[in-house]
Parts: structure tokens; sequence; C-alpha cells
């Protein structure tokens, strides 16, 4: 094709761009020889091949997927099943990653099921541009690499697939993966937490503590030798975490480990008055006090997170087991999942004497909470729910349980600094959710749904790595 048919081309398209596929559709740059694609080469493939009438082109694309230019296509789909599943979509393509880009898998005929794309006819020369353009991290026309400044990253931990994935704020995609596989079996990525310029990460079946620059998604520090690292707690001074033991540890840990976060160094062990699965951590905003939850031993013991010294136990009822902690952003609560009986309890952290008990669906698992503290939201693992409670004064209430298709066995939560969007994750090892397109040699992929918190209704719906873990929202 030539370049004044290329031009054509891309001056007929662009006049569709004012309709776009989301909420987060904008306006597209001036109309170009490229399309917005680093090359001509590159354009020519998707305008000829997928930006055609009745497919992926800008008005009514094909599951809501335009690749009429660069802007289009990286804002992925939300709409892959046809409706089947509400809101239901993603990216198409990852930059430098060729096994996780749903569009490469397509062209390599990986993907299943095959039609209408197997009416796609590449020659091996037209993979290899495509091959090419995305190994060198799909550019745009002017050379620069996409998703580099959104409001906002999510990061999650894919426990199955030693992998890491970043979610794009405003388009609510994936837009990277990093690494992190360090051992021939499954590292087994936990809990992720972010700080300043870096996110901490555990790894359950190495044992290590990371630092990653969230910059370039480098590993620059790690501390090993913690086994069955667990959650993650980061102390409000921005100098040293807390790191606890896996729930699927067996109860024989009686104490959690202190980070340097500075230096990446382990500082000391906080030991315990017995041995357990020491796994939940809270602190509270002003850095005082620790509190950790002991699964299998049912109670909670309280840190002075300032000397890093064991203080007292709250005494729980027997078969609480106390799965994961919270403190409300005003510190005066302490928030327990109680996996045992399938409440959330609510402590005063003044005096640490229960308040009250709410009924919450089966396995409570991650907590977060609105900037007021008035609104609590808890995943629930049996029941593949998201239940809401409401603070009105001294009175908790269960409002609401959010459900959607694609949630199986949320893990799990957190919230946007702004308070609109809950993001939660789910482990999907049932395969209860099964995705539109199989990729070949891939296990179940986990999901993460995004709550408009306004309506408490899941606005999207997205495929990761395998089992969805721990989250953070960068903040």
């Amino acid at each position: 094709m030539s370049s004044i048919k290329i031009i054509t081309v891309a001056a007929v398209l662009t006049s569709f761009l004012v309709t776009g596929c989301n909420e987060n559709s904008t306006t597209a740059p001036p109309p170009d020889t490229k399309n917005g694609f680093q090359t001509e080469a590159v354009a020519k493939i998707f305008a000829e091949n997928c930006a055609t009438s009745g497919c992926h082109i800008s008005t009514s694309p094909a599951g809501s997927l335009s690749i009429s230019n660069l802007s289009d296509l990286l804002r992925g789909s939300n709409n892959r099943s046809g409706a089947n599943i509400p809101n239901y979509g993603g990216e198409s393509i990852i930059p430098f990653r060729l096994e996780e880009s749903l569009l490469y898998q397509i062209l390599l005929r990986k993907v299943t099921p095959t039609s209408p794309h197997d009416l796609t006819s590449l020659t091996q020369a037209e993979i290899d541009t495509v091959k090419n353009w995305l190994m060198n991290g799909a550019r745009d026309s002017h050379n620069n690499l996409p998703f580099q400044n959104p409001a906002y990253r999510v990061y999650v931990c894919n426990q199955n697939s030693d992998k890491i994935s970043v979610i794009d704020g405003d388009l609510k995609v994936v837009s990277a993966i990093i690494d992190v596989d360090f051992i021939p079996t499954t590292d087994s990525p936990h809990m992720v937490k972010e700080a300043g310029d870096y996110l901490y990460a555990t790894l359950i079946g190495s044992g290590k503590f990371l630092k990653i620059r969230k910059s370039d998604n480098t590993i620059v520090g790690e501390v090993n030798g913690i086994t069955k690292a667990g959650m993650i707690q980061i102390h409000p001074n921005g100098l040293k975490a807390y790191v606890s033991r896996s729930s699927t540890s067996q109860p024989d840990f009686d104490q959690i480990v202190v980070v340097d976060i500075v230096n990446m160094q382990k500082i000391k062990d906080i030991l315990l008055p017995a041995p357990g699965v020491p796994h939940g951590l809270a602190i509270t905003p002003d850095g005082t006090k620790l509190y950790v939850g002991n699964l299998t031993l049912d109670r909670i013991s309280i840190i002075n997170a300032e000397t890093d010294e064991y203080q007292d136990d709250i005494i729980l009822m027997p078969q609480t087991e106390p799965m994961q902690a919270g403190v409300s952003p005003d510190g005066k609560y302490l928030y327990i999942s109680s996996r045992g009986f399938a409440q959330l309890l609510v402590y005063d952290t003044e005096t640490d004497t229960l308040i009250t008990q709410v009924p919450v669906s089966g396995m409570p698992m991650h907590i977060t909470f609105t900037s007021d503290g008035n609104k609590i939201y808890v995943g629930s693992m049996m029941m593949h729910n998201v239940n809401v409670i409401e603070k009105n004064g001294n009175t908790w209430t269960k409002t609401k349980e959010i459900t959607h298709p694609g949630f199986s066995m949320l893990h799990g939560c957190d919230i946007t600094a702004d308070d609109r969007y809950v993001y939660v994750s789910s482990r999907n090892t049932n395969n209860l959710f099964q995705p539109y397109f199989v990729v070949e040699n891939e296990g179940p992929p986990g999901t993460i749904g995004i709550i408009d918190t306004q309506t408490d209704q899941v606005v999207k719906l997205i495929e990761i790595e395998e089992f969805g873990a721990g989250l953070v929202v960068e903040k």
C-alpha cells in the first residue's frame, strides 16, 4: 500500500473517533501515515486485516475493540463475550510481552475460539513485523512508549504465575508485567504494597521480600530467608516494613519480621507468645500500634510499632480464624475479617475491646475503606461477592453484596485515592470463570473486578495471570 493510500484510510477512520469504546475515550491526534503506530508497515497490517468493515473499526467495533489507530488499540475492549459477561474486556497488547499479548497469540493461531480470526491470513513477514513492534515496546509514531503517565497504577500479584500485573488506572487495562521468578518451582508472589517510588512484594515459595522501582519495574533489593513470607505492612514513617506468614503455613511460627526498607536489611524478629500462623497485619495511622492476626490461635497480638516489641493479646472466640485486618483511616477502629464465623469484627483501638460483629459472606478476605471510613468493602472467597458495610455513627450495617459472573474466589482489594473505584482480585483456581479466549498452554486466569463506588456496580472486568492474590492501588 502506498503512503497516499494509507493517508486515505487514516482520514476515513479518524472521522469515527468521536465514538469511543468506554468512558476513557479521548480525541485521537490528527491522522498521519502511520495511524499513530511506530511505522507505516505496522499501520498497513492493522488497517488491511483488522480495521475493516464489520470487524475492529471505530464505529461499533467487534468486541468493542477498535484497531483503527494505536490510541484505540491501547484502550482494549469492554465487550469481549458479546455482553454474555457484563463489561468484560481488557487489553489486547502488553508492550514487550509476546506471550501475554492476546492479539499476538491470536495471530499465531494459539487461541480458541479461532473464528472469525481464522479468516485473517498474515504472512510470516507480517507477523514478524508485529512481533518486532511489540518487542520494541509498541511505540507510537513519535517513538514514545505507551502507558507512561496514568493518574495511578494498580499492582496485582499472580500467585501461580510468578508475575505481578500492572494496571493502567486511566484505561483500566494491564499495561505491564513484572517478572518475579527466582526458583524452578513457583515463587508465589502473595502481597504487594507501595510507598513513594517503590513497590514491596512477598514471595511465599522462595521466602523473599522484594523492593521494586516503579519507574522501570526493576527489582533493586531483596531480603531472603523469610519462610512463607505473607502479608506486608509498611510503617507510616516509610523506613520499615513488617512481614508476616502465608495463611497456608504450618502453625509453627512465633514471630514476624521487621525489615529496613531503605537499605533492605532484616532488622529483627518480633517474638509472639505462642506459635501459630501470624498472618493479617494492620497498623494505626500514627504508627504506634501494629496488630497481628494469628489465624490458628484465634488471637490478635498487639505490637508497639515504635519499639517493635510485643505488648499484649486480644483473645478471640475459638474458631474465629482472623484472616485479615485493617485500621480505619482515622485510626479509631480495628477491623478483622473472621474466616471461621463469616463476620467483620470491629474493635476500639483505644481500649482494644470489641464493639460489634457484622455478618458477611463466607470466608471474608481483604478489607478496604473510603477515606472517611464510612464505607467498608470486604471480598468473600467462598461466596464470590463483595460485602458493602456502611458506618453511621456507632452503627455498622451490611447494605449490599456486589456480584459479577467474573468473580471467582475473591482475594485482594483496595480503593483509589479519590474513593471512586475499588479493585478486587479473583483467584479463579477453580475455573469458575472461563475466559472467552483460551490461550494455548495457559491455566485459568485470575480476574480483576473494578467497582464504581458511586453505584457499587462492576464497571469493568479484566483478566490477569494465574491466581490473582494481593493487590495495591497507587496513592
